[in-house]
């Protein structure tokens, strides 16, 4: 039978369990006594005295116990434990909502009934990762932290919340772990309870967790002590076995569903034997084709595609690429793949149209076979300088062509080469013509010596004759139609004028 003030179970509970003398006498029967004998007790017997805190009180004082919750947990990838040697900031541990936009930082509150409660004092220290979670020998460093340790204080009254700031992380040397446990150990830092005398061979030196031991002060002076809260993991940057998985590049983004398409990955470290890079839609998952010998200095990686589970699409499909590391079974963020039809024109659409393209592209070609165009232009250049067009007089032709033509000389330019248009060399032809007589300019054009003696200053008998094969010496072909009536014109003496 339970009456009030007595513990959860029918005794008295905890410190309020009093055993003082009585002057009255009482027998209890002895489950022992032999032959129906009854043992009996002393005048100095005992019995239960009431307690001046009832049951039920301190029943409401573990009700109205505040609870510490963490509200915004460290991020646990993208931190870098840095040793202190290094001469430089260890950083700032980030919220897990952090974005390049809008920083947060890791945070608790205490929640429940603070009516009570004068003062809040939070204890941070890190523990392994794995339970039980011993003392780490891994310091946090920054804003309230000592020898390790960071201790915070604030009146539950005037917020309830208190984030960390410039809380980082800094990672000790091996040869200094037992240093850094012993002076965790005089500070009495051990969450719980787990000892200091266990071996740090196997402890994980990069993951670590946040742990907050909270202690209430009451309005009477007493002071109690929540349980333990320990954090999400927080993983070393720099280690490749915990750090986070990031694909930087692919040199090819699609490939036929049929798979075996080789490809080349940028990324992150990785361990050679701890990654698989897996392609994925939905529900179904296939794994890439690569050896450890296809990864090049942990940052580049040569694999083959999967076939795709369709052989048969008939358009194209994305799928998601992403490294997995089989440890842990973390992944990375995903980049895209397409997969592409193994028959990409399965209605020969594109058969057809070419087919087409390929008729229209004849019938074009025989009409301008047939139709005949234009003469052909020649772009004749000659090496010398032509500084004026206008041409001598008709009675300082004959002076002009006794000079032999090796001599002439003309001034040298900044271009040795002119090219003329065709107006002015059909100019410059008909002179030369007019010079040497039709026939002598024959005579030169098909590579021979020319005759004086065959100087003709009326040559209107050349029209009723067959006219001579022009021959043009430096393309070895005959000379197009204007250029022949050129040749062919007649020239007008002085007795005709």
């Amino acid at each position: 039978m339970r009456y009030p003030g007595d513990g959860l179970w029918g005794f008295p509970s905890g410190d309020n369990y009093n055993m003082q003398p009585s002057n009255s006498i009482s027998a209890l029967p002895s489950s022992r006594g032999s032959r129906g004998q009854r043992r009996g007790t002393s005048s100095a017997g005992a019995h239960y005295v009431r307690p001046h805190h009832t049951g039920t009180e301190q029943l409401e004082q573990l009700l109205e116990k505040p609870e510490l919750v963490v509200v915004e947990q460290p991020k646990e990838r993208g931190m870098r434990f840095r040793y202190e040697c290094e001469g430089r900031s260890a950083g700032s541990i980030l919220g897990s909502s952090s974005t390049e936009v809008n920083k947060t930082l890791p945070a608790i509150e205490l929640q429940g009934p603070i009516d009570r409660i004068k003062n809040v004092t939070v204890t941070v220290s890190l523990v392994t990762k794995d339970i039980p979670h011993r003392p780490h020998p891994h310091c946090l460093v920054g804003k309230d932290c000592s020898d390790g340790v960071c201790v915070v204080s604030f009146n539950p009254h005037n917020t309830r919340r208190h984030s960390f700031v410039n809380l980082g992380i800094q990672c000790v040397r091996r040869k200094e772990l037992d240093a850094s446990l012993l002076r965790r150990k005089k500070k009495n830092i051990d969450p719980f309870s787990t000892g200091h005398s266990k071996s740090i061979e196997d402890m994980d030196m990069n993951v670590v967790r946040l742990c907050f031991q909270c202690e209430l002060e009451r309005n009477d002076g007493e002071k109690t002590h929540l349980y333990p809260v320990v954090s999400n993991p927080i993983y070393d940057k720099k280690a490749t076995t915990t750090a986070e998985l990031k694909i930087n590049r692919l040199n090819i983004v699609q490939g036929p569903c049929t798979g075996k398409t080789e490809i080349y990955m940028l990324c992150d470290k990785v361990q050679k034997d701890d990654i698989e890079i897996i392609f994925s839609l939905g529900n179904w998952e296939a794994k890439a084709e690569f050896a450890q010998t296809d990864v090049h200095r942990q940052i580049a990686i040569v694999f083959k595609s999967p076939p795709y589970q369709e052989q048969d699409i008939a358009e194209e499909v994305e799928v998601n690429v992403s490294l997995r590391r089989i440890s842990d079974r973390m992944y990375s963020e995903p980049v895209k793949f397409t997969y592409l039809s193994h028959n990409p024109d399965p209605y020969e659409v594109k058969r057809k149209r070419k087919l087409k393209s390929n008729k229209d592209c004849s019938a074009s070609q025989d009409t301008m076979i047939s139709t005949p165009g234009p003469a052909p232009q020649f772009d004749l250049s000659f090496p010398v300088e032509v500084p004026d067009c206008a041409f001598p007089a008709q009675e300082e032709s004959q002076a002009t062509f006794s000079q032999p033509l090796d001599e002439i000389h003309y001034e040298d330019g900044s271009d040795p080469c002119v090219s003329l248009d065709q107006d002015t060399i059909n100019s410059l032809l008909f002179s030369i013509n007019e010079c040497l007589g039709p026939q002598n300019f024959l005579h030169l054009l098909n590579g021979q010596e020319p005759n004086p003696n065959n100087a003709d200053p009326n040559l209107n008998h050349l029209e009723a004759e067959q006219p001579p094969l022009f021959v043009d010496p430096h393309y070895n072909q005959e000379l197009p139609q204007d250029l022949r009536d050129i040749f062919l014109c007649q020239v007008k003496t002085e007795d005709d004028s």
